[in-house]
């Protein structure tokens, strides 16, 4: 017997026995065996509506947390490659012997004059071609840009090695 049941024969009896009011049968819930299967199949799918919700929630989770990784991932490796072009350039930047303030073109300073540095780009000197060693160093300190008042130290360092 079912615990249903055996609450009804008790109730039945404690009224046959006036130990209870009629009014208590009537007021008794019972629950019909097939409406107990019914509420049973109801909690099993509500049950398992509640699994494949939770389910997709963490498959969507999953796949968040998969793009975010992935995004992460992209990130860095832009990093990289942009750390290994500044690296690049800095290497390029040391085999031209050019340092920060300097113009990269031709790898001068170009904050306070170095005379030690320019005086490399001073075209020898020929006795025989005076005009012609002028006038290219004239065009030579004009296109670097050579401060006119250090001209003649670059000539007089040219000639002898000092400044």
């Amino acid at each position: 017997m079912r615990k249903d049941e055996i609450k009804r024969y008790v109730l039945e009896y404690l009224v046959d026995e006036s130990i209870l009011p009629s009014t208590v049968l009537e007021t008794a819930i019972t629950v019909p065996t097939d409406n107990k299967f019914e509420l049973k199949r109801l909690e099993m799918e509500m049950n398992k509506e509640i699994r494949l919700k939770e389910m997709e929630r963490e498959r969507e989770r999953e796949e968040r947390e998969r793009e975010e990784r992935e995004m992460q991932r992209e990130k860095e490796e832009r990093e990289m490659q942009r750390e290994a072009r500044e690296h690049e350039f800095r290497l390029k930047q040391l085999e031209l012997g050019v340092t920060k303030g300097s113009d990269p073109k031709i790898g001068l300073d170009t904050g306070e004059f170095d005379v030690s540095k320019h005086v490399k780009f001073v075209p020898k000197f020929q006795e025989d071609n005076v005009e012609e060693f002028f006038n290219h160093f004239e065009k030579l300190g004009e296109q670097l840009k050579w401060p006119r008042d250090k001209w003649s130290i670059l000539i007089q360092r040219n000639f002898t090695g000092k400044a």
